[in-house]
This record gives C-alpha cells, structure tokens and sequence, in this order.
C-alpha cells in the first residue's frame, strides 16, 4: 500500500467517489472494475462511494465479481450498447 496513494488504501477508491461527487454536485456514480478491491468502492459503508458496480472480465473473469457485480460483461462494447 503507497501511503501517497488514495487509490490503493482501503476504501480509498470510495473515498475518491465520494469526494467526487460532494465536489462536482454528482447524483450517482457507476464504478468499472476487474477485481474485488474495485468492488469495495460500492461497498464501503463509512463513505458514500459507486451506487453501481459494473463488473469487467474482459482480460479475466474473477467469479467474485462475476458473482458480485450488479451488471458483468466482458466486452466494452456491450456495455457501450447498452448505454447508448
């Protein structure tokens, strides 16, 4: 863990949302990962992190976020499909 680094600090990536969102007035943030830490960012319960979790497996599938994400793909353009 780099102590300079917020990003690699528990709860740091729902620390940066959340500062995130009180500074630009945001409603909701959806948050892209590939691995559980990313996933914590939604999780954290002491600060006010990703309302979404958008699991991404395409370089490798990780059951856990497979499994703990509100919405899974392995492909970046679904997911721009979607949204669209």
């Amino acid at each position: 863990v780099d102590p300079e680094e917020l990003a690699s600090q528990p709860s740091g990536k729902a620390r940066i949302i959340a500062a995130l969102k009180e500074r630009h007035g945001y409603q909701s943030v959806l948050m892209i990962g590939d691995d559980a830490n990313d996933m914590q960012s939604r999780d954290c319960t002491e600060h006010d992190g990703a309302d979404t979790f958008v699991g991404f497996g395409g370089v490798k599938v990780r059951e856990v976020v497979r499994a703990g994400a509100d919405w899974f793909v392995t492909d970046f353009g679904d997911l721009i499909d979607e949204l669209e």
